[in-house]
């Protein structure tokens, strides 16, 4: 039976390298380190783990349970995604400002400030 240590693994899809035949969002190679970095910082909420760097807010979902933990992969979110007693405490500890919150409110400004694409919504 697997237990619950949360191991990052990045969707291939997101992988570097960049290309004209496989554009979109893409991972840098530093990435990783920092994913697991924020995978085991992250707060659990509902099915999904909230975590939060350089005023960004980060969710991690649930890919598979293997012996050694968890498998979960994670993307940048918008605030206006995430949750709202979550957002208040880490206002309160400085873990973010409100300028954070209104730099990365919606999709599409995450998305422009990362250089990707839109997906979803």
């Amino acid at each position: 039976m697997p237990d619950d240590t949360r191991i990052y693994e990045p969707s291939p899809r997101h992988c570097e390298p960049i290309t004209a035949d496989n554009p979109g969002v893409k991972c840098p190679a530093w990435s990783v380190a920092i994913a697991q970095e924020l995978l085991d910082e992250a707060e659990v909420v509902g099915s999904a783990l909230q975590a939060t760097r350089n005023g960004v807010g980060f969710v991690g979902r649930r890919t598979l349970a293997i012996e050694k933990g968890v498998l979960w992969h994670g993307y940048p979110e918008a605030w206006d995604r995430m949750d709202f007693d979550l957002k208040q405490k880490w206002l309160a500890e400085k873990a973010i400002s409100k300028r954070d919150l209104r730099s990365y409110k919606t999709r599409r400004q995450v998305r422009d400030a990362f250089g990707g694409r839109l997906v979803g919504g």
